[in-house]
């Protein structure tokens, strides 16, 4: 008889601790089909891991068997960018584009970003005037503005549009999720053709006057026949904001909400900043931000766990129960930042590994050191708040108190 799992992403108490309904699955249920969501739930870290490279699955939605174009409200401009994009692309495509641009994303590109970070970091604490004031709330004041303002300045956008490209950056963000409110999807469907004209704008700009940006890099990409095409360069802007942003939203608040709960973790890394990259990575894994997970779609039939499934089914690899699987990390309910090695697949793995991955990493490392360099003493200043989302454990709250001149107080 099949296991009866109450598998419910936007129950209240799910968003805040979903690891007792993955422990489930993963004990009872390790294939387990989710009705509300048509699809079915990987919840096993080798079944996670070995999904995410099995070229017998896709990540283009255009694959599931419930797939309708109309849900989708595409004008031109955004069929341009979905066409062209690194999930819709055949595989020789796919090598190509990422060959072609895997310079500007790799882990010394991202070092060299390190500069705009903290400056970014710097500017949202005076905005926010947080030196004044008795406690902030970490989400709105650095968490949420940071990454789109980090990607425009990697972009060269100038000052001049930077209000501009961020509108356009959140109407790409929304876009991103699947099961949206008809009326919410319209509506950020009609505000996308204004942000995408201002990009082709800065393209044709850049292209007259070239400078050290990551536009600049990407439009110099395109020499050649193995180049970047016009579509292609505009999918990959897009897709760099919409996986460049959220994902580090969710990390950067989740990372602070980590060491509020771990105080003796926090003094830690405070002592020796060399820590910072291993409690990265143990947040990714111990507490990681997705309610739902990674979705692929069956190219041909498949068996798996004594199922057979269909061509054209949906698997939703759960990223948050894969990484608290005992069999691969020992204790696996234990915030850990000494862990080594960890096999971390928060950004996926194989050939759609995220290629934002090193550029997030880096923001969180660099903010948080901004933080503990400002501020001797962060403290929580009130409950976290939880809101319901497509995709996320959405930390939509974090009160946080500094008190630079303070000696560090219990949680």
């Amino acid at each position: 008889m099949p296991a009866m799992i109450d598998f419910n992403p936007q129950d209240p108490s799910f968003i805040v601790n979903p690891y007792p309904v993955f422990r489930q699955l993963r004990t009872e249920a390790p294939l387990y089909y989710w009705e509300q969501g048509r699809a079915w739930l990987l919840s096993r870290y080798e079944d996670v891991r070995g999904l995410l490279k099995d070229p017998r699955c896709s990540p283009d939605v255009r694959h599931w068997k419930y797939y309708r174009p109309e849900d989708m409200h595409q004008g031109p401009e955004m069929k341009v960018v979905s066409d062209n994009g690194l999930f819709g692309a055949n595989p020789e495509d796919h090598r190509r584009i990422r060959q072609t641009v895997r310079s500007a994303f790799t882990p010394s590109a991202a070092t060299r970003q390190a500069e705009i970070i903290g400056q970014v970091v710097e500017e949202l604490i005076a905005e926010a005037e947080i030196d004044a004031r008795d406690s902030f709330d970490l989400v709105k004041a650095l968490a949420e503005p940071m990454p789109i303002r980090v990607i425009g300045r990697m972009l060269g956008v100038p000052r001049s549009q930077e209000r501009d490209f961020r509108q356009w950056a959140n109407v790409v963000v929304t876009l991103a999720f699947p099961n949206l409110p008809p009326e919410v999807m319209a509506d950020a469907a009609a505000r996308f053709p204004a942000g995408y004209r201002l990009m082709e704008r800065l393209i044709e700009e850049r292209r007259q006057d070239l400078g050290d940006d990551l536009l600049s890099a990407l439009i110099s990409a395109q020499d050649g026949d193995r180049g970047l095409s016009d579509g292609e360069l505009l999918s990959m802007v897009a897709g760099l904001i919409a996986a460049g942003s959220e994902t580090t939203v969710h990390l950067m608040a989740f990372a602070v909400h980590c060491l509020l709960r771990f105080p003796e973790v926090e003094q830690r890394v405070r002592a020796d900043r060399s820590l910072v990259p291993g409690l990265v990575e143990e947040v990714l894994r111990f507490d990681n931000f997705g309610s739902m997970g990674v979705p692929r779609y069956l190219l041909e039939d498949m068996e798996l766990h004594g199922e057979r499934l269909g061509k054209g089914e949906m698997l939703m690899c759960l990223l948050g129960a894969a990484m608290h699987d005992d069999g691969v990390w020992p204790d696996a309910e234990r915030f850990d930042i000494d862990r080594s090695p960890i096999p971390n697949i928060s950004f996926g793995v194989g050939p759609h590994f995220c290629l934002g991955a090193h550029l997030a990493r880096k923001e969180v490392s660099v903010a948080l050191n901004v933080l503990f360099d400002r501020y001797p003493v962060l403290e929580r200043a009130g409950e976290p708040r939880f809101d319901p989302h497509p995709l996320m454990r959405h930390l939509a709250s974090l009160p946080v108190r500094v008190r630079p001149n303070a000696q560090p107080s219990g949680n």
